[in-house]
């Protein structure tokens, strides 16, 4: 638990820091706000204790989010936060927030590709089938992006990706434990581009 936190309070300082530092690591020429929407599959373990079993649960819920940053010709970065709708009731809520940095490479004046690393916490409260209790999960994940990013006008971009964040992340009760190890998300963001003197 102690551990937990403080992997939280360096994670959220080293955010803070990468976006304070934004301005003379990339010397942005554009502040950026985004707006997303995607699928996200979500994976897990289920090992029953009492009656040794094992399964893996997948469930695919869409996602909301908004993105703040700054952009400079090669480099981007941004701090996220998502929310994971669900069409049944498991999941009373999945939240994420954290930061990305990524590596721009521009392959024409109408797009460019985009390669990534992001790393953040994950917060998420859900009742398992056939169970009254529920769950809660907070922890730190890490993982990559990728994807294309076109140029609608000098100040729009349309951006389609993907995402991968990794976690182990697990919840024990009554024997029963919930693993999960990773998001897999498919998203298309609109983002707006302010140019900064």
């Amino acid at each position: 638990m102690i551990k937990n936190r403080l992997s939280q309070a360096v994670l959220l300082i080293a955010l803070i820091t990468s976006s304070v530092m934004a301005d003379t690591v990339i010397q942005p020429d554009y502040s950026l706000i985004g707006i997303e929407g995607g699928i996200t599959n979500i994976n897990s373990d289920v090992d029953n204790y009492t009656n040794s079993t094992s399964s893996t649960a997948s469930k695919s819920v869409q996602n909301i989010g908004v993105k703040i940053g700054a952009e400079s010709y090669n480099y981007r970065i941004f701090l996220t936060a998502n929310y994971y709708t669900n069409p049944d009731s498991s999941y009373d809520y999945v939240g994420t927030y954290g930061g990305e940095f990524d590596y721009l490479m521009n392959v024409s004046r109408k797009m460019n590709l985009y390669i990534g690393i992001n790393a953040g916490i994950v917060n998420m409260k859900f009742k398992a089938p056939n169970e009254s209790i529920k769950r809660l999960i907070s922890n730190p994940y890490y993982g990559a992006d990728a994807g294309l990013n076109f140029h609608a006008s000098k100040l729009i971009d349309l951006e389609l990706g993907v995402r991968l964040m990794m976690l182990d992340a697990a919840n024990t009760k009554d024997n029963i434990t919930y693993t999960f190890n990773n998001f897999l998300t498919g998203y298309a963001s609109i983002i707006f581009k302010f140019q900064m003197d």
